[in-house]
């Protein structure tokens, strides 16, 4: 009875109901692209009876941004007008609900303890990262069939890449975005805590983190990741003139570097690779992005002012993969192109007056964690479609109007 009442007192002085205790389970299972559906569905069921009880009234409030993304969803169903494969374009209607569910759900639904959901999920990545990197040592130490088992094994193909991310067969672009939104968070704790040894653990925390980032391969991730780090970093530490952790810090980036340097080179390698690849461009004779991105051009000039429809994507994008002699048959790997294609320069257009409203309001609002939030998404856009699968729709639909619309920087 009496560890009943202390769970109450301690769920009513967080701030915890049934509701938040869905909403925790949908940012810590972004991985789990089987169970998060299931996280949102329950959500919004559970939302739904407690709006309609007899004695709840409906607060319902809306701006300009709210409506703003429900056009952005819009667009879908309004290219379905014109669009000739419908099962595809249903598919992507469907797929992407989430763009109108969240907005709809934190317009009735007030998130009183913001701070505790956004430490969860950096909790949960840090479980996710955990349980990655002691599945590949099991796989390594009890699975491998070459040997002398070292760390230059370790740190091969065989263990790095897409084969780290093995237990759950998560894409390692998606995973990278979801460590950099948990830098960012870690970062802005950072820059309020008053104690030490939290700093210095939570700086080990991020050059941990930046390692696997490394050695997932995550190119556009680390890179970004990067700049975040050390512009944000810097700019807090010299703030708050503290110095000693300033030079702790340079310590540590300097021995994560030489680590990098002398055991992840494979990382380095792709990076290097791919930099190079984007020099040459469509000229390239290996099927790069750059050429997947030329392909796309030919599509657009076809329907530069409405695009093809929600569902014909794909059929016109793979026909001129055909005549360009690409034999992969994946998307474009660009959400700002696939919005060209898809709904033309009024899409494109839409689309970018979303970002340009989140940035704007970020910077009045003195908000450091929705702008990253933002750039993030922004800069992994142009390298993968990111709110054309799952994993990046919603993960964008779940923090989104929720960091624009409730959270207020203290």
């Amino acid at each position: 009875m009496q560890l009943k009442t202390y769970a109450t007192q301690f769920l009513q002085k967080n701030n915890i109901d049934f509701v938040f205790i869905l909403l925790l389970g949908v940012v810590a299972t972004f991985t789990l692209d089987k169970i998060n559906p299931i996280f949102i569905f329950s959500l919004m069921i559970v939302q739904g009876f407690v709006l309609f009880r007899p004695d709840e009234k409906v607060n319902f409030k809306t701006n300009t941004y709210f409506w703003l993304l429900m056009a952005l969803y819009g667009l879908n169903i309004v290219g379905m007008l014109y669009t000739d494969n419908y099962s595809k374009g249903f598919n992507t209607i469907t797929r992407q609900i989430s763009f109108v569910l969240f907005p709809l759900f934190y317009s009735v639904y007030r998130v009183k303890n913001i701070g505790l959901l956004l430490k969860f999920y950096v909790i949960a990545v840090f479980g996710f990262i955990l349980a990655f990197e002691l599945h590949t040592l099991y796989r390594f130490f009890y699975k491998s069939d070459i040997f002398p088992l070292d760390l230059e094994l370790f740190f091969s193909y065989r263990y790095t890449g897409a084969e780290l991310t093995k237990l759950f067969e998560m894409h390692n672009a998606y995973f990278g975005m979801y460590i950099m939104f948990s830098h960012v968070i870690i970062l802005d704790y950072l820059s309020r805590t008053k104690k030490y040894y939290a700093i210095i653990l939570l700086l080990l925390l991020i050059a941990f983190q930046s390692l696997f980032l490394l050695q997932m391969v995550a190119k556009t991730a680390i890179i970004l990741n990067a700049l975040l780090i050390l512009c944000s970093l810097a700019y807090i530490l010299i703030k708050r003139k503290l110095f000693a952790i300033l030079a702790f810090s340079v310590v540590l980036l300097v021995a994560s570097g030489w680590f990098a340097s002398q055991h992840l080179n494979l990382s380095v390698s792709r990076i290097t690779d791919r930099m190079m690849e984007l020099q040459k461009g469509d000229g390239s004779q290996e099927e790069t992005r750059a050429r997947m991105w030329s392909a796309a051009i030919p599509v657009i000039k076809e329907n530069y002012l409405i695009g093809t429809g929600t569902g014909d994507v794909k059929k016109a994008l793979h026909a001129e993969f055909g005549k360009q002699n690409i034999s992969i048959r994946s998307n474009v790997h660009n959400q700002y192109l696939d919005y060209l294609m898809r709904f033309g320069i009024i899409g494109l257009g839409l689309f970018l007056a979303v970002f340009a409203y989140s940035l704007i309001h970020a910077i009045k609002t003195n908000n450091y964690i929705y702008f990253c939030f933002t750039i993030i998404i922004m800069v992994c856009c142009f390298t993968e479609n990111i709110l054309s699968r799952q994993w990046g729709i919603t993960f964008f639909a779940t923090f989104n109007y929720l960091l624009y619309y409730q959270y207020q920087k203290k």
